[in-house]
Parts: structure tokens; sequence; C-alpha cells
């Protein structure tokens, strides 16, 4: 077996591994997060939840609390901001509600933090949990196309490999016929 033909099965593998272990986190276990107003002994803010990651696939945010409240989902860049100006520019925002299941796309890989706006009149208690399900899209991404492109070079080096040993055999067989001609001599 040439170089050429290991190293094709070998990035093979590297890609069949990295597409199981994309399908393995296809469901992952759901990130709890409880938030109160009345556990740092204030009547009202916000709460910022330490950042977390977040891979490129489905997800759902369920809110549940026991006052309207707000939550919204940050990014790297807002957090910074967040933290720095004290500016909400959130990717997702859930606005004055009490809660509620939503639907959403994570757009990229990163880290994220949750922000909670808790109401001034009263003790709120409030539970975000983010489940995350489906394929991470990068990652499958990465590894079809690793799965693929050596798929096609191993093709390649299984035809000309192919080619070569008939030639070859082509040139031997007419080596033989060669050598056994008669000579004739006058």
């Amino acid at each position: 077996m040439n170089r050429g033909l290991r190293l094709c099965l070998v990035v093979l593998l590297v890609g069949l591994s990295l597409l199981a272990v994309t399908v393995i986190r296809t469901n992952s276990v759901p990130r709890l997060m409880n938030f109160s107003n009345e556990e740092e002994g204030a009547t009202c803010g916000c709460v910022l939840f330490s950042e977390f990651l977040m891979f490129d696939r489905d997800f759902s945010v369920s809110i549940r609390a026991n006052d309207t409240v707000s939550v919204y989902i940050l990014d790297d860049a807002a957090v910074r901001q967040w933290n720095t100006a004290k500016i909400v520019n959130a990717v997702w925002a859930y606005e004055d509600i009490a809660g509620g299941v939503f639907s959403e796309q994570a757009i990229g890989r990163g880290g994220y933090a949750v922000l909670v706006y808790l109401p001034e009149d009263s003790v709120t208690a409030i539970k975000v949990v983010l489940t995350f399900s489906g394929f991470e899209k990068d990652l499958l991404t990465v590894s079809l196309t690793i799965i693929s492109v050596s798929i096609l070079f191993l093709s390649i080096i299984v035809i000309i490999n192919l080619r070569n040993k008939k030639q070859t055999t082509l040139m031997a067989s007419k080596k033989r016929e060669e050598t056994k001609k008669p000579c004739i001599h006058n």
C-alpha cells in the first residue's frame, strides 16, 4: 500500500470519527439557570449568568417566572459591551414575559451569557432552561467535506493504481510473447 493511499485512509477515518462525534452530540443535557433577586437582598436589577459555550445548532429557551421579566442572550461582544457600558445589545431578547418556550437557531460557535432584568416592586424567581438539539452544522459540514474529499482522492489513487497495474501486466505479457517467438535465422 503506497503512502498516498494510507494518508487518504487516515483522513477518511478522521472524517468518520468527527461525524460520529457530531451524531453523538445531537442531544445534549439542558442548561439550567435559576435567578432570584431575593438571594442578593435586592428587589430589582439584573443578573448576568456567566458565559457558556453555544454551538451552531437549534436550541430552545424555556422561561418560567413568578412575575414579568426580560431575558437577553448576549454574545461575547455584547457581554463586553454590557460589562463596560451597561448597554444591552442582545442576540435574542424576550422582554416583559412571565413564561414561554422559544425555538431559536444559534448563529455560530462562541461564548454567550444570559442577562435577566428583574422587576423593581417584588421578589422574583426565574428559571431559564436552554436545550440544544440537532446537528452542529459546522461540525457536520467539516466532517462531510473531509469524508468526501478523502473518498475522491481514494478513488483517484485506486484508479491510477489499477491503470498502472494494467499497463504493467500488458507490458509483461508483450515481453513474454516476444521471448516466446522463435528466432528464424537464414
